[in-house]
């Protein structure tokens, strides 16, 4: 593996950068629940009112699974802080570049592996 070419403070500020992260999900999560929680079902809705409702509901459960998924990764790239291996690419082991780990601290891929990934070959 790569060895990281980051310095200690730059892996201070990228904590810090996923910690703010991870609280935002955290918060944005909850309210999301709450909200969907919150969806009267009372008897006296007609069908269209029950298919809107239904429909919000799904909608914020599912941009509630994009922010899990976003929180996992910001989870893992935490846990790379701590044991060393925070801006190395998960499938080639090479650098990420600064620049892209200030755009997405939380990426476990350099440019070229996450092009992979978005075609379905990695």
């Amino acid at each position: 593996m790569a060895k990281t070419k980051l310095k200690p403070n730059q892996f201070e500020e990228f904590r810090e950068a996923l910690v703010v992260k991870q609280r935002e999900l955290v918060a944005s999560y909850r309210r999301d629940v709450a909200a969907g929680n919150e969806q009267p079902s009372d008897g006296i809705q007609d069908l269209a009112d029950k298919a809107a409702s239904a429909y919000s509901k799904e909608l914020n459960f599912s941009l509630s699974d994009a922010e899990r998924e976003t929180l996992v990764l910001v989870e893992e790239a935490l846990g790379r802080i701590e044991d060393g291996t925070y801006a190395q690419c998960a499938n080639c082991g090479a650098t990420i570049g600064d620049k892209r780990l200030k755009a997405v601290p939380w990426t476990r891929h350099c440019i070229d592996c996450q092009e992979l990934q978005e075609q379905g070959l990695l």
